[in-house]
């Protein structure tokens, strides 16, 4: 994204530092953060975390409409991309559709329908497949739903990766304001990164906090700390949350899209409680891909499929999401849960495997995965549903593009055995999925060796301290 002068806007340029931003406002935050819990009002804190916050995303911001007034934009656009004359061989970034992430996606598809007919006019084909990936998946159901007669003559195939049509659970957490602090979920995200991305340096500073970890895990003191902050948050939230949002992706519709339909109301309700007025016209771009695309959007999908145009849905697994809503402890990508990427399905939660005894009620095992963490059956499309395993939201890899285009292309179903239903990402290529983790294999605690192996790591971090050598990275 650019300013109208065409300095870059988004990405955030070098010199925006997230840890230089929470440095300089922990004191002062922390300070309003302790009057407020004395005095049981956090209207200064809730202004002096929006003074450090805003003004880093603001100028992304749209205005009370929900749309562009200060003339920002995306790089390209429809109208200066290059569109390749081809009519074969086409690759998966020949036609990429161009838009501005923040629109409302009934907007962009008004742009989408356009683009599908220059696209048609360049190859000479008659149909095109779209393949939509996170938001994108959105555009194309506003799409669909909008332009349906254009679609059915247009479109021949429709691909959803890591899609976001059905919503993204950590934002509507926030966009509701129902934080809530699972301590299972907790304990996910701190080992994931603590222990499998090497968030802390020092060996000896890492194993200590693994450690205490597992040990206030078996304690229940993660339990106890999240419902504290969860009473803390629930004083504080009206405050800090609306005007926050209001003023940064509260006013993109692009993330209105994202919130699960079910909380829709609920989300509209507590971010503009007090000013609906001032936000008329943005609410009703929300409203609109609401009510007339995400409420029944799986209903759409079926009446497209049987009309004939096929989907085909890849799902990203195997990574924790953000501990910060009721069930966060599930299996995902990192960013959305299996269950709505895929339009259905059951999982076990992350870190863990289906029980045998759910394994033994199956009649049925033929969507059920080598790993025992996912039954595909009731799946929207069981069929023309893969998943993959431990590929992260925020990564689309050439090899997931590839397969979303060769699935299409070569009208597979899972159960023609061309394209594995369960792979995994290893080295930049996908492998079929054969054997069920080990750590995923629920192992008997021992309390007493947890509490010696907290204490032995204690002295070692202890001895670290004094002499000086801890580093954090």
């Amino acid at each position: 994204m650019y300013y109208a002068d065409g300095t870059q806007l988004y990405p955030l340029v070098d010199d925006v530092e997230a840890m230089d931003v929470i440095k300089e406002a922990l004191v002062p935050c922390l300070k309003k953060l302790v009057k407020g819990m004395l005095t049981n009002d956090y209207k200064e804190y809730a202004q002096e975390f929006y003074n450090v916050f805003v003004p880093i995303y603001e100028d992304m911001a749209l205005d009370v409409n929900g749309e562009v007034s200060d003339g920002s934009h995306p790089e390209y656009t429809i109208y200066n991309c290059n569109i390749p004359k081809k009519t074969s061989d086409y690759n998966e970034y020949d036609y990429r559709f161009w838009y501005d992430w923040r629109i409302s996606p009934m907007v962009a598809a008004d742009e989408l329908k356009e683009w599908i007919d220059m696209v048609l006019e360049a190859t000479g084909e008659k149909k095109v497949n779209l393949m939509g990936r996170c938001y994108g998946a959105n555009v194309v159901a506003a799409y669909l739903a909008k332009y349906e007669d254009h679609a059915l003559e247009t479109v021949d195939d429709v691909a959803y990766l890591s899609s976001s049509v059905i919503g993204l659970d950590m934002l509507t957490a926030l966009f509701t304001g129902n934080i809530r602090l699972d301590g299972d979920a907790i304990d996910n995200f701190l080992n994931y990164y603590m222990d499998k991305e090497n968030l802390i340096e020092d060996a000896e500073l890492n194993l200590f906090l693994v450690t205490a970890l597992a040990l206030f895990r078996e304690i229940k003191t993660l339990d106890l700390t999240g419902a504290a902050l969860e009473l803390l948050i629930s004083r504080l939230k009206s405050d800090l949350i609306p005007p926050l949002l209001r003023d940064t992706f509260g006013s993109m519709p692009s993330y209105w899209s994202m919130v699960n339909p079910e909380s829709y109301e609920q989300a509209r309700e507590f971010v503009f409680a007090d000013c609906k007025d001032t936000y008329a016209k943005l609410i009703e771009k929300t409203d609109d891909f609401h009510y007339n695309v995400q409420a029944d959007v799986e209903e759409k999908m079926l009446g497209f499929d049987e009309k004939g145009i096929d989907f085909y849905i890849l799902v990203k697994y195997n990574f924790p999401d953000y501990p910060i809503y009721a069930g966060a402890a599930c299996l995902g990508d990192g960013n959305t849960s299996c269950v709505r990427q895929a339009f259905g399905g059951e999982y076990a939660d992350y870190g863990t495997v289906f029980s045998q005894d759910y394994i033994d009620s199956l009649e049925d095992t033929t969507y059920l995965s080598a790993d025992l963490k996912i039954n595909a059956a009731t799946c929207l499309f069981p069929e023309t549903t893969w998943f993959i395993k431990n590929m992260h939201h925020d990564i689309f890899p050439d090899s997931i593009n590839r397969l979303a285009m060769d699935v299409m292309n070569n009208e597979a179903v899972v159960s023609d055995g061309r394209y594995p239903a369960f792979t995994e990402f290893v080295d930049n290529r996908l492998i079929p999925v054969e054997t069920t983790d080990e750590d995923a294999v629920p192992e008997q605690k021992n309390i007493l060796k947890l509490i010696l192996d907290f204490f032995k790591s204690l002295i070692e971090v202890m001895k670290k301290l004094f002499n000086g050598e801890i580093a954090l990275s």
